[in-house]
């Protein structure tokens, strides 16, 4: 009789989801930490208002330029969050696409707000005010809808994620409606000009992660980042194959 053996190659199914590594769980727990506190202290966007905008900009250089530093921070983390959040979607979910590229252009659609707020933060010291406001105003008017419809795609996209992953039964409804809700209201609130908005969104979204680790902590699905690593998820004990000899 040869000697028992184990094989090591995990059972794989497509509707299996993928395990996560741990740096996932960090991205998801800091993601919406850094976009509250970048909406906290940044100043916001009014396009009814660009001089007095320019002017708030000039009086709080350093504030404005590190929040809006950890707004653009933030939409990078969240988009990984967000693709990270898509990979324990069922393969073979119709909702999977879809969400995966909407939420993926929803956040560059906030980090190009971000970096706006960053040039603009720079344009307030320009003795040519009047220039600078016809430039924001002509953008705001033209090539500036594209971000709009950014923001757009990621508020559908987002809204998908949040159905397949209550479908799924990854997470409770109730969690991802929180999920989906905080996505939308920070993406919408994004530019401003209402601060309380945007700030509300980071928090509700500050609460849907919490959630959403505890539910993958409960569920193990977390593992160790490297070569050949594989999820608890994904890996199942398996019956020795005994060979006769």
């Amino acid at each position: 009789m040869a000697p028992l053996s184990q094989s090591a190659t995990p059972v794989a199914t497509p509707e299996r989801a993928s395990g996560w590594y741990r740096h996932d769980l960090v991205v998801l727990a800091t993601a919406p930490l850094f976009l509250a506190v970048g909406r906290l202290i940044l100043v916001p966007f009014d396009d009814q208002e660009w001089d007095g905008v320019l002017t708030d900009m000039a009086a709080n250089h350093s504030r404005n330029a590190i929040g809006w530093a950890l707004t653009l921070i933030a939409a990078a983390l969240l988009s990984a969050a967000g693709l990270a959040l898509v990979r324990l979607l069922p393969h073979r979910s119709r909702l999977v696409l879809p969400a995966a590229i909407g939420v993926a252009f929803g956040w560059a659609g906030t980090a190009a707000i971000a970096s706006g707020g960053l040039v603009m933060g720079d344009m307030a010291d320009s003795p040519q005010r009047t220039a600078m406001v016809a430039v924001l105003t002509n953008f705001n008017e033209g090539n500036g809808n594209t971000i709009f419809f950014l923001v757009l795609a990621g508020v559908l996209g987002n809204i998908l994620l949040a159905i397949a992953l209550a479908r799924s039964a990854i997470v409770s409804k109730g969690t991802a409606v929180l999920l989906g809700l905080g996505a939308v209201v920070s993406l919408v609130g994004s530019p401003g000009p209402f601060k309380p908005i945007a700030v509300t969104g980071a928090v509700l979204l500050i609460g849907a992660h919490l959630l959403i680790l505890r539910s993958l902590s409960s569920r193990n699905t977390v593992t160790s980042a490297g070569p050949g690593a594989r999820s608890v998820a994904e890996s199942s004990p398996r019956s020795p194959d005994r060979t006769a000899s």
